[in-house]
């Protein structure tokens, strides 16, 4: 992603950043069921190995290193099951409302964005900094007794903290430096789900209704990972990472909600009430202009595969 798409990104969110939105606290609801489900299944014992202590466990209970390793492979496997469900039913939902790794992004986005002084750039830094501590503790918990940090013997401790810091180092540079680039060219699943195709009844659609759209291009300056939202059923062409060339833009949608917030922000900023971009459920083909909206109208059960 070039620096100037970059940098408009940055003054929208700035726009953004002191309005209370629906979406923010949609946003900490994923992320806190994201952790929970990363927390819960090793501390409560439903599947965890400990590299440190041998207290492998395995639905509920004590367990041998083999039987506990089969525990998390299967939980990591249903974890995968149930993202791919999620695709099916609702596009790439997860990879916008409940993966931590777009998290780290938007923390280490909120570090750079315009107008802070240098006590709200230290508050961003260290909101990035204690989630990507959560979520290393999160993923290391799975592997090793958590109380390794502090009941273990010399070595294990400075075994286990110097894993910490250089995955908590690791995981805030990666959301202050990588960020969306990763999720548009590197992300294992990522790049699976932009072959997959993606629901056809629920994600972001365009309805220029009453010629509400003002053409202030703020949903295309916002997108994290460079697409036209107002139509998302337009061929992509070539990306980064491995990608088909053709595919719609729709297969590449985080379902992130940022283009719809900051259209009903310039919506509502020049007085206006219709939103012309919304995410939710609908029918139809992905766009609908005005002047098409006669005809397109008169074939309601359409789906994204007839749109564009």
């Amino acid at each position: 992603m070039s620096r100037q798409p970059i940098s408009r990104r940055l003054k929208i969110l700035r726009a953004l950043r002191n309005t209370g939105h629906r979406f923010n606290h949609w946003r900490v609801v994923g992320m806190a069921l994201t952790l929970g489900l990363l927390f819960g299944v090793p501390l409560s014992g439903l599947a965890r190995v400990d590299l440190w202590g041998g207290r492998h466990a395995l639905l509920f209970r004590g367990a041998s290193f083999r039987h506990g390793l089969a525990g998390v492979l299967v939980g990591i496997g249903l974890f995968y099951v149930v993202t791919f469900l999620v695709n099916v039913a609702g596009g790439r939902l997860f990879c916008g409302w409940g993966c931590p790794v777009g998290q780290l992004s938007r923390f280490g986005e909120a570090v750079e964005t315009p107008g802070l002084d240098r006590r709200g750039k230290l508050l961003a830094s260290a909101r990035g900094a204690a989630f990507s501590g959560a979520l290393v503790l999160s993923v290391m918990a799975w592997w090793v007794d958590l109380r390794v940090l502090w009941m273990g013997g010399s070595k294990a401790l400075i075994l286990a903290w110097a894993v910490l810091f250089l995955s908590v180092v690791a995981a805030y540079s990666h959301g202050r430096w990588w960020r969306w680039g990763f999720c548009m060219s590197t992300c294992p699943i990522g790049l699976y789900y932009s072959f997959v195709s993606p629901a056809r009844w629920y994600g972001v659609h365009f309805r220029n209704q009453n010629a509400a759209c003002i053409e202030c291009n703020a949903c295309d300056n916002v997108c994290p990972v460079d697409l036209a939202p107002r139509d998302l059923m337009a061929p992509t062409g070539s990306r980064p990472g491995i990608s088909i060339a053709e595919a719609p833009g729709r297969n590449h949608c985080l379902e992130c909600g940022d283009c719809v917030r900051a259209c009903e922000f310039m919506i509502s900023k020049k007085g206006g009430d219709e939103v012309p971009l919304l995410i939710g459920f609908f029918s139809g083909p992905q766009r609908i202009e005005e002047e098409a909206a006669g005809t397109e109208s008169q074939h309601p059960n359409s789906t994204f595969a007839t749109g564009g």
